[in-house]
């Protein structure tokens, strides 16, 4: 006789600011979060972003606490991921935390933060012809989590901000969405 016993897979629908919980894989069908740790004055760093679509696997570290914080509101299911797809998700997880500590360490500070908004136009952005499309609002990118992501003040990232609309680095598409322009001629997006 054949026992065949049916495990269901738990799934969950966190509001943004909640906490996934980090001892399980997950696979994220709608929503954005953030992988953050904190530096031993208390301060947040972000060691990754994720996405519909993304595997999420737990965040090991020696000796450091680290969080999947909800950016919006999310549904996951938890997955058993083959080795090779576990293997790729923390080679991901490796590069992003690489990508985001280059950024961090750009020079002049308003280099980080549209570096930073074309990293993520490219992993979460819309392409059109004139450029990547990012919607703000939709990934709960706020002034406070872009300051986060950057090393930069909220005030610091308001200002820049306004002077990349006012030069052209960024173009505001309706009130909550940048339409980040395709640079000329190669060059990168210099500040």
């Amino acid at each position: 006789m054949t026992n065949s016993l049916s495990v269901k897979k738990l799934q969950l629908t966190l509001d943004s600011s909640s906490i996934l919980p980090s001892h399980l894989c997950w696979r994220l069908s709608d929503g954005y979060i953030r992988a953050n740790t904190w530096t031993a004055d208390g301060d947040v760093v972000t060691i990754g972003l994720a996405g519909p679509g993304d595997l999420i696997a737990p965040l090991h570290q020696k000796g450091g606490a680290s969080e999947m914080a909800c950016l919006t509101r999310v549904s996951v299911e938890e997955v058993c991921p083959s080795n090779e797809e576990l293997a790729a998700c923390l080679n991901n997880q490796m590069e992003q935390a690489i990508t985001l500590l280059q950024i961090g360490r750009l020079r002049p500070v308003d280099a980080r933060l549209i570096h930073l908004l074309h990293w993520i136009g490219a992993r979460f952005g819309i392409i059109s012809s004139q450029g990547t499309v990012l919607s703000l609002q939709d990934m709960n990118l706020t002034h406070r989590i872009l300051a986060d992501l950057t090393g930069m003040t909220r005030v610091s990232v308001t200002k820049a901000l306004s002077r990349f609309k006012a030069s052209g680095l960024i173009v505001a598409k309706r009130d909550v969405d940048l339409l980040l322009p395709n640079p000329i001629h190669g060059q990168p997006w210099t500040v």
